[in-house]
This record gives structure tokens, sequence and C-alpha cells, in this order.
């Protein structure tokens, strides 16, 4: 792959070739890597790589696109936590409803006692 399409003195006046600008390009969007390392990696200038990506439609604040094996690790990674916080949050309403449930049946017993009337319905009444 060339990298300048024509060569001049300075580093100033360099016209790279449309394969390396789109080589670039693809290295930014599908990697892991930030804009300025790309442009690191590359030796561009500052800025050089937002500009073409804007020249090829891409709003470089917006745009990123991740791999494939990347957006599975983070779901896995992602749909664990959550399950994993789920669980434990439905533990604990678990262990508040048992204890709600059984503080109702005490205190209805207690009435029953104490009053002598019958709180609790028999199943097979009208």
């Amino acid at each position: 792959m060339e990298r300048y399409s024509v060569k001049y003195s300075t580093k100033w006046q360099s016209k790279y070739s449309e394969e390396f600008k789109r080589f670039v390009c693809n290295d930014y969007l599908t990697g892991s890597m930030t804009l300025k390392e790309v442009e690191l990696k590359h030796n561009l200038g500052n800025g050089r790589l937002t500009y073409w990506l804007r020249e090829r439609g891409f709003d470089v604040l917006k745009t990123r696109i991740v791999s494939l094996p990347d957006m599975k690790s983070v779901k896995i990674n992602k749909d664990e936590r959550d399950s994993q916080k789920s669980i434990t949050e439905l533990e604990k309403e678990l262990q508040e409803v048992k204890l709600l449930a059984e503080a109702y049946r005490r205190m209805i017993e207690i009435a029953e006692k104490e009053f002598k009337i019958n709180i609790v319905k028999k199943s097979n009444t009208k």
C-alpha cells in the first residue's frame, strides 16, 4: 500500500493515497484505539484523520464501529452483570416479602386470640 500518492519535500505538502486514507479510517472505525492514538500510530498530523472521516461522511463524535467480537464480549459481560444484579435484588426482595408475610400471619393470630374473632376466612364459605 502506498502511503503517498505524490512525494513532496516537506511533511505539510504530503498528499496521501486514497488507499492509505481508507486504511487509516477503517483502522480507527473498527479498532479499539482513540482518534489520537491512530494519528500517532500512522504518524499523521493533528486533525488529519478527523478531516478524512468527515470527508467520507462520518461524524467523528458519534460514529464508531465496534468489531463483532468486542460487541459480543461487552454484551455478555453486561448481561452477566445485569443478571447477577437482578438475582441479588430479587433474593433481597424475596426475604423482605417472607418477613412481611410472617409478620402479617402473626398479627392475625394474635388478633384472633386476644379479640376472639375469626379473621381468616374458610376456603369453602361464600
